[in-house]
């Protein structure tokens, strides 16, 4: 057999090694627990007293999905337009809005008990308008009559 150059010897020998290093270092791996997918949480037991939380129909859920985390954020909540009625209306302010955990794109809002029903009152779709979570209150905001302004001339 032929005799082998010393940086062949070399390179022959990190092979060997590096092999060896690899084989011993190679655990059988065992298959890891899998990891068991709670349901979430439902969002009922989370509710404070005094608070209702109400599932509206947002019309611009998808852009929402897109600006709000996955827990939510604080809106202004406005009438959609409809071929029944202008939009633009505002329903309420600085509002909870909350992500559903079952199915993120569905959005409910927590208001007082005292307000919900004014909500109710309103047929949607509506839309709502992100604002600063850092600001504090809400309020819904109530149809007030315009007062209407007569002029007479006379010559």
């Amino acid at each position: 057999m032929k005799e082998l150059k010393f940086e062949h010897k070399l390179l022959l020998g990190g092979f060997i090694v590096s092999g060896a290093i690899t084989f011993l270092n190679s655990k059988p791996t065992t298959p890891a627990p899998a990891a068991t997918e709670t349901a979430p949480e439902s969002l009922d037991t989370f509710i404070p007293q005094g608070l209702t939380l109400i599932p509206l129909e947002i019309a611009n859920s998808e852009a929402l999905s897109s600006i709000v985390g996955h827990m939510g954020g604080v809106v202004d909540l406005y009438l959609a337009p409809t071929d029944a009625r202008k939009g633009g209306i505002r329903v309420a302010s600085r509002v909870k809005l909350v992500r559903a955990p079952r199915n993120p794109d569905q959005f409910a809002i927590l208001v007082k008990e005292t307000e919900g029903q004014r909500i109710l009152q309103q047929s949607g779709p509506f839309i709502a308008v992100v604002q600063n979570p850092e600001v504090r209150g809400g309020k819904l905001t109530t149809a007030e009559k315009q007062k209407t302004v007569r002029i007479e001339y006379s010559n």
